[in-house]
């Protein structure tokens, strides 16, 4: 008989279909749908979608799954697939501008904080070069008197320089972080060693405090790169509310529990008012004169990618903190006392 609901899904501009697994047929396409998969020469058969938009090994009733996107000719596909009794349903919707835009602010980014990234770089380049030059011009000029011990003491010197450019490589290396995250055992302790050693120089010449806080021995699940750039853009935009106030400093506190670490990135500056707050993640949306408004928005992406989330907190002329989750790699691991940086 006449059954409206049908009507209303054969008409929304979002893609139904809907498997019969246990009769390997399809009981429904919308036409939304159908006119997608024609335009990309998607077969309207049963294997070719199941292998499509079913992910391998199927789901329970009941389930709910989010694959990720899949490509139908020049279009991208966000899913979501629910499982009922031998049948799956399956939702799509075109966000092939969403990962186009995702792309530009992505590259934008980079750029804008290029050059935060090698003012430190230059730093923290400059004096080992200029230590390894002092060095070989020594050898160079006391080469036959020089004795076989003083050879050795200014090599062990210039070996260490190297080992601090080194570090240095390691920390530009996290710095490209768009691609698909890999996800690792990250120990906090090393990890905000480099992070630090970093960052303090260009802090340090506005005269910003900065301060780490890491229990000891802690190791969270993450991609270590997204990390250098999640918390790279939080100090810059910390550092930019920090402009003109007294006694400036940015504090980053960490606290266990047995699922999840908690980063708290805390500064003094001028805070963002209740109207602003609503806009944090919302894309271009800024108060920064030459700001783009598109840092925290790869900031939250990038932390969605690795099952992380962060939240701000703020509070006009008190300051913000922002608080990024990780999940805990060793949940029943021991602490000791707290570990202090800055």
């Amino acid at each position: 008989g006449l059954c409206i609901f049908a009507d209303i899904l054969a008409s929304i501009s979002l893609g139904i279909v809907v498997f019969d697994l246990e009769s390997r047929g399809i009981l429904f396409c919308n036409r939304w749908a159908r006119d997608q998969l024609a335009r990309a020469r998607v077969p309207m058969q049963f294997q070719p979608l199941h292998d499509l938009l079913l992910p391998s090994g199927g789901g329970r009733c009941g389930a709910v799954v989010q694959p990720g996107p899949v490509r139908m000719g020049t279009r991208f596909f966000g899913f979501t697939v629910y499982y009922g009794t031998n049948i799956a349903w399956v939702f799509l919707r075109d966000i092939t501008d969403k990962m186009r835009f995702e792309a530009i602010a992505e590259a934008v980014e980079t750029t804008n904080n290029l050059g935060y990234v090698f003012s430190a770089v230059r730093h923290e380049l400059g004096n080992p070069i200029n230590s390894i030059k002092m060095a070989l011009s020594v050898l160079q000029a006391n080469l036959v008197t020089s004795s076989r011990e003083m050879i050795a003491d200014y090599i062990d010197r210039m070996l260490t320089e190297i080992a601090r450019v080194e570090r240095l490589l390691r920390s530009l290396r996290s710095f490209s972080a768009y691609e698909r995250p890999y996800i690792e055992r990250v120990e906090l302790g090393p990890f905000f060693d480099d992070f630090f050693k970093l960052v303090q120089p260009e802090l340090g010449a506005h005269g910003i405090r900065l301060t780490v806080q890491i229990e000891p021995d802690t190791v969270v699940l993450c991609d270590p790169r997204a990390l250098h750039h999640v918390l790279l853009n939080l100090l810059t935009n910390a550092s930019d509310a920090l402009v003109g106030r007294d006694a400036p400093q940015v504090v980053v506190r960490c606290t266990v529990s047995d699922s999840i670490v908690v980063l708290r990135i805390e500064d003094n500056g001028a805070g963002i008012s209740t109207e602003q707050q609503v806009h944090l993640f919302k894309p271009f949306s800024t108060t920064k004169p030459a700001g783009t408004g598109l840092g925290l928005v790869i900031a939250r992406k990038l932390l969605a990618a690795m099952n992380c989330t962060i939240v701000l907190e703020s509070t006009e002329e008190r300051g913000t903190t922002a608080i990024v989750s990780l999940p805990n790699a060793d949940p029943r691991s021991s602490r000791g006392s707290l570990r202090v940086m800055g």
